[in-house]
């Protein structure tokens, strides 16, 4: 319906006020023309005149910045739609306004006419020139308005120019952290306009198409030379008038100011206002040109004047609410004796206090649109502090206000003044935080803002003060919010003490003025994020939820979500965050269900189509994930978690059309490509060039590490320099030569100012310190890094360089570290160092996979196997019980183990303090369950991580890595190897550089055998069983055989490959079908893992091969782990994938004696270098194992190639031999069947041993204060 200002929405909002372009007739007596009236119901405002239509207007685009304090803001920007996900979540933006309506016309007086719209003249008085010359029909004025039209036009895009260049150059700002400075003024006049019967001239808008838009940078480019030209041409039509020509000279003014010339601006309006001293849009505009001009007492006065006609000319209000006018100078003003004139901080009217409102929530709309966050805050802050009567002097008091007496009413006390003392968040049910209003302002039980508006409290007016408000405190809560997690978004805005705790209290008091799904939304965003905490009892919830702690955080996150969806049903983000935080808390199902409602809701919501196909895939719907992911990429092809999403998904089955491949190093990562086709390509041919689905995978992740490195820039400014200095020279070296070593360091640490890598240099020199000195120290201006959208999982199989892995671990590093070092349970003081040894070092181990898990298989007896005398075993279990016997052991067996499936990161961290942890060991990595946030807080002197993730962590709260120079190899380190002072943080370049031939910055243990743990001899289905000789194992293997295979010939040879299918890539299986091509009577046995891959991969190899070799590609079902390792003796050569090998696997089948055939393709790839450690490990140490060696380990992918064909061919089953083979695959299957009991890999006492040299070794090192890497080659076995 309509209100007292406008249009309005459903929930009382209304539409603030748009200044007309030229003469508002509310601002002007009304005499009769002598031009004509527009026909009856003709629309003044049309397509093809005037002000630029909606979706191409001005408006739309980001203002250049003007002086500060004269900020002019076009009143009908705003921004549209919803900000991307925080952490999995999605945002909901402010209130987004309706397009601007004309507000009814003003009379003389300032009244509102009784009609609402009325079409006037471009000139109210006659004009005193020849009727004939200047007519509709003369041939000058016909002339006359083509020049105008073709004038107006120039003079938009020489602005739609100047407001492009404003959004490029704020850009350039935020993605180098410079600060915004103010050059010129913002405000641009407003044209004039001719009146409807003299349109006919005007350009027509239909070019003003999106084809246009996507055009616009080049042809506004041209608008500054041909404005400039225009700007003379009407010069001299202007004169040939004999200065008659009002519009013109207005427009000439116009087109002087956009081109920067205020001057001549200046002059143009003067004479307009020789003519006609009473056009107040002219008088607007100069005022405008004088302030550019520098001479602001001089344009104050002219707005003041503009006022005093016309107070409801709220742009010249604006100007003087931001120039700050004195109040003196308003005593003149019409209704100044009014009660409640100027309650609302301005000389005007009660009646105009909702318009003001209005106008300043709308200023900060539009500067929120365009980027300005600290200048929307501003504006939002204002609109807040104006509804509250002005009883605090800024926004904190105001939260303040509200935590005290709300905390109050709560706890049934007395309202008092405390200093602040907490930051722990209020936690309030949605019930609660209704309240929030009463509680604040109890002697009106409504805003103080309210006291003067007239209508009760149904009125319309009160409704629209009342949104507008709630309204600017969502929107100002939500800035703050954005500001934690994106420091791009937090320039120029002054954050709040509490953080959480205060935008809490702005969010409730919103609430409570008007409930909003919106709003609630948001409270169920920050509440989410709170750790789960006690039970509180004033916010016990009613149903309680498996695994959430009543009360917490996100207990009451759901109450929100769900009281959101209340309000509206159709609410697509209050569906998707609460699918998200369902998914979190392990309820799978009920996630999927609501992301469903969130898609019904919208299906083109990109956010709720990646969550959903996420969660559809960990269900193993990939088909369907595929096809969420799909439509999520068609909706938003830029958003790279659905760009990333779908490439996963379609790697995992081996869906490789399109993929295309990555030709930047000759193909030497990616050697065979496929085009959309599902045909090959290859990568070493001239010409050939990245592309596909792989291409926009590594572009988007360039992108990303490219953006990380400008992070934290300029962040080490020079009270921060000069502590970190003090610091650094305090700790490191003597104190006799610290004044020789401070200029040195000095200029150092200047060499970091606002270089690339400078956040994450200052974060690793902080962690270092943290090893070395008594508190912990984080720059409060560095905010949290983001990480790029690949994981460090993933890059085991995507084609990236070594630069590219090694950053991707660090950026993540780096965020926790931040996230970490930011968290509010962390102490300020480091935690202090355990007692020492005594005499045996207390290790702790933390893992979510103490379950029924190939970790738990690999690992279970090690923790039990420690000698007591030298390490105590303490684990920590982040992951419930499953019952699982594996579980059972371990817990069994480990002299000391913690359920800490339920605990907070400052929980587990103190306990691990409180057990005296000497060296506290990651089993996770980046894994899923991790919970490296623990490691992040440095909770023992020496941390490591080994056997969960076959790669670097990147990370300082890392500082060794556990394995062997074959899988990584010491060409592959960091060349600075020390790691221990501060000092060497300095000198050394981790983050830095370009360098793209290391991979590995921690410190790396080197193990006298394979570092991989298996634990198969103790735990194998086999392992206790009486042993069987040679003859009687292969009996029963051929038996299997005949069982899983009866069809195939006797003679066939068996390839196998038991991998996950994600690890096969187009150039392996390739390589496959070419072995099977040459060895005829071969099969490749692989397993459904996942079963939508069998189509792919069967597809594929008709494609590629021919039918015959295509039929002998053959799938089985994924057995049970304990059938797993007994019927991979089946195969008779397990050939395994380069791009990342088997591991788990690759044991279980070197354990059933089968040989395995491995490629470790990349120096720099841990994960694809894997199965040549574990394969060495299960070798017998004389020449024999070295021979076995070179042939079972290829240098290259032709190598591999011929390895397996010779292999191949070299086997023979004699007719009638039931199973007893001839060749060299049954020389290395006896080798292999007899050395598992007495090689090294399977050796897991000898293992642990070696371990407890390790951590002895380690511990030594660190009392002396020696880094370097470790091999335990050089150290002396001790004997037990």
């Amino acid at each position: 319906g309509a209100g007292p200002y406008g249009p309005y929405w459903h929930d009382g909002t209304y539409v603030p006020y748009r200044a007309a372009a030229v003469r508002d007739p509310r601002h002007y007596p009304q005499p009769v023309s002598q031009w004509q009236y527009a026909p009856s119901g003709h629309r003044f405002l049309s397509s093809s005149s005037g002000w630029p239509s909606a979706g191409n207007r001005l408006d739309n685009a980001p203002q250049p910045l003007r002086p500060q304090g004269h900020e002019m803001m076009p009143s009908t920007s705003y921004f549209t739609g919803p900000a991307k996900p925080l952490g999995g979540y999605t945002l909901q933006v402010p209130y987004v306004l309706p397009p601007a309506a004309v507000y009814p016309p003003h009379g003389p007086d300032g009244l509102r006419s009784s009609t609402h719209e009325r079409s006037y003249t471009a000139n109210p008085e006659p004009s005193s020139g020849p009727v004939a010359e200047n007519g509709l029909k003369s041939t000058t004025g016909v002339q006359r308005d083509k020049a105008f039209a073709w004038a107006l036009q120039l003079y938009r895009e020489l602005l739609a120019f100047i407001q492009h260049t404003k959004r490029q150059q704020q850009a350039m700002r935020h993605a180098t952290g410079h600060p915004q400075v103010p050059h010129r003024p913002s405000f641009f006049p407003q044209p004039p306009r001719l009146s409807q019967t003299r349109s006919s001239f005007a350009v027509p808008q239909r070019r003003r198409s999106s084809a246009a838009h996507a055009d616009i940078t080049a042809r506004a480019r041209r608008s500054s030379d041909p404005a400039r030209s225009r700007d003379e041409s009407d010069s001299q039509r202007v004169k040939d008038s004999d200065w008659q020509w009002i519009e013109g000279m207005h427009l000439g003014g116009c087109l002087a100011y956009g081109l920067g010339d205020y001057k001549k601006a200046e002059s143009w309006y003067s004479q307009v206002l020789d003519q006609d001293p009473e056009h107040l849009e002219a008088l607007s505009n100069l005022a405008a040109a004088l302030l550019a001009l520098g001479r602001k007492p001089e344009a104050e006065r002219h707005w003041v004047r503009v006022v005093r006609t016309a107070p409801s000319h709220f742009e010249a209000v604006e100007h003087l609410v931001d120039g700050d006018a004195s109040m003196s100078d308003w005593k003149d003003l019409v209704g100044a004796s009014e009660p409640g004139f100027g309650s609302s901080g301005f000389a005007i009217p009660p009646s105009d206090n909702g318009r003001i409102l209005a106008l300043i929530h709308a200023k900060g709309n539009m500067l929120y649109s365009v980027g300005d966050n600290g200048g929307a805050a501003k504006a939002f802050e204002d609109a807040v502090l104006i509804a509250v009567g002005r009883h605090f002097t800024n926004v904190q008091g105001l939260v303040d206000h509200i935590l005290r007496v709300v905390t109050a009413r709560l706890y049934n006390t007395q309202v008092e003044k405390p200093a602040r003392v907490s930051h722990d968040p209020l936690l309030l049910t949605p019930e609660q935080a209704l309240s929030t209003a009463k509680a604040c302002f109890p002697a009106l039980g409504e805003l103080p803002f309210l006291r003067y508006i007239p209508g009760g409290s149904t009125g319309m007016q009160r409704k629209a003060i009342i949104s507008t408000t709630s309204n600017s405190l969502l929107s100002l809560a939500k800035i703050f919010q954005d500001g934690m997690s994106n420091p791009s978004r937090s320039v120029g805005v002054t954050p709040l003490q509490a953080g959480v705790r205060d935008i809490l209290a702005l969010y409730y008091l919103s609430l409570a003025l008007q409930p909003s799904p919106s709003t609630a939304n948001n409270v169920g965003i920050l509440l989410a994020g709170v750790p789960q905490v006690a039970p509180s009892a004033h916010t016990m919830q009613k149903v309680e939820v498996p695994g959430v702690v009543p009360g917490s955080g996100i207990a009451l996150a759901l109450q929100y979500y769900n009281y959101g969806l209340q309000l509206d049903q159709h609410h697509a983000h209050l569906y998707t965050n609460l699918g998200s935080l369902l998914k979190d808390i392990g309820q799978l199902d009920a996630a999927i269900t609501m992301y469903e409602r969130a898609v019904k809701c919208d299906g083109r919501f990109d956010i709720a189509l990646a969550n959903l196909a996420n969660a559809v895939k960990d269900k193993g719907r990939i088909s369907d994930a595929i096809g969420f992911y799909k439509r999520a990429v068609e909706v938003n092809p830029d958003f790279a978690e659905a760009v990333c999403g779908l490439a996963n998904a379609l790697n995992s089955v081996c869906g490789w059309q399109s993929r295309g491949g990555i030709a930047d190093d000759g193909g030497r990562r990616d050697r065979w490509h496929v085009d959309r086709n599902g045909m090959l390509l290859d990568a070493r041919q001239p010409g050939a060039t990245s592309s596909g689905w792989i291409k926009r995978v590594v572009d988007i992740v360039e992108k990303q590490l490219v953006d990380g490195e400008s992070w934290g820039r300029g962040v080490l400014q020079p009270t921060i320099l000069e502590k970190m200095l003090l610091q650094v020279l305090i700790l490191d070296g003597s104190l006799d030569d610290a004044i020789d070593r401070q200029d040195s360091l000095r200029q150092v640490l200047r060499s970091w100012h606002h270089q690339k890598w400078e956040g994450a240099r200052l974060t690793r020199l902080v962690e270092r310190a943290t090893r070395r000195i008594s508190w912990h120290f984080l720059p409060a201006n560095l905010s949290v890094p983001t990480a790029p959208t690949v994981l460090p999982f993933h890059t085991f199989t995507a084609p990236m360089s070594p630069k590219q892995i090694r950053l991707i671990s660090q950026r993540n590093g780096l965020r926790i570290s931040v996230c970490t070092l930011r968290a509010p349970w962390l102490p300020r003081e480091v935690y202090p160092p355990p007692l020492p040894p005594s005499p045996q070092l207390r290790v702790g181990y933390v893992s979510s996979d103490f379950n029924n898990h190939p970790l738990a298989h690999l690992m279970q007896s090690v923790f039990g196997m420690h000698n007591r005398k030298r390490v105590e075993a303490y684990c920590y279990a982040t992951t419930a019980n499953d019952n699982s016997v594996h579980r059972r052991q371990i817990q069994g067996e480990a002299p000391h183990f913690r359920d800490a499936s339920g605990w907070t990161a400052e929980r587990l961290v103190n306990q691990i303090v409180r057990d005296g942890i000497h060296i506290l060991v990651n089993l996770n990595g980046y894994t899923r369950g991790a919970r490296n946030e623990v490691f992040a807080a440095r909770p023992a002197p020496i941390q490591m991580a080994f056997m969960g993730f076959a790669g670097t962590l990147g990370a300082e709260w890392c500082d060794y890595l556990l394995a062997d120079e074959t899988s990584i190899p010491p060409s592959t380190l960091r060349p600075w190897r020390r790691n221990v002072d501060v000092e060497d943080q300095l000198a050394d370049d981790n983050n830095g550089g370009d360098d793209n031939s290391w991979v590995y910055g921690e410190n790396v243990i080197f193990c006298r055998d394979t570092f991989f743990c298996c634990d198969h001899r103790q735990s194998a289905p086999d392992a206790k069983e009486p042993k069987v000789s040679w003859s009687e194992e292969q009996a029963r293997r051929w038996a299997m055989r005949k069982g899983l295979f009866p069809n195939i010939p006797d003679d066939a040879v068996i390839f196998g490959n038991f991998n996950q299918l994600y690890k096969i890539e187009p150039t392996t299986f390739r390589t496959w079908l070419r072995i099977l091509a040459r060895v005829p009577n071969a099969i490749l046995w692989l397993l459904r893992f996942p079963d939508l891959g069998e189509s792919h991969l069967l597809n594929t190899a008709r494609q590629w091969a021919t039918p015959d070799v295509a039929s002998r590609v053959i799938f089985t079902d994924v057995a049970p782990k304990h059938l797993h390792i007994s019927r991979a003796r089946v195969c008779d050569l397990v050939i395994d994938t380069p791009e990342c090998n088997a591991h788990t696997t690759a044991a279980d089948v070197l354990w059933s004696g089968t040989p395995l055939l491995t490629l470790p393709r990349y120096e720099y790839k841990m994960c694809s270098r894997m199965a040549a450690s574990i394969l060495k490990g299960a070798l017998p140490k004389n020449s024999e194992g070295d021979q076995v060696t070179v042939e079972l380990i290829a240098t290259s992918e032709e190598d591999y190639e011929e390895k397996a064909v010779s292999l191949g061919k070299s086997l023979l089953y004699p007719p009638g031999s039931q199973g007893v083979g001839q060749g060299r695959l049954v020389e290395l299957r006896h080798m292999l069947y007899e050395a598992r009991w007495t090689s090294g890999l399977f050796d897991t006492k000898r293992w642990t041993r070696d371990l407890e040299d390790a951590y002895e070794e380690a511990w030594r090192r660190w009392v002396a204060g020696e880094g370097g890497d470790i091999w335990l080659s050089d150290i002396p076995r001790k004997e037990t």
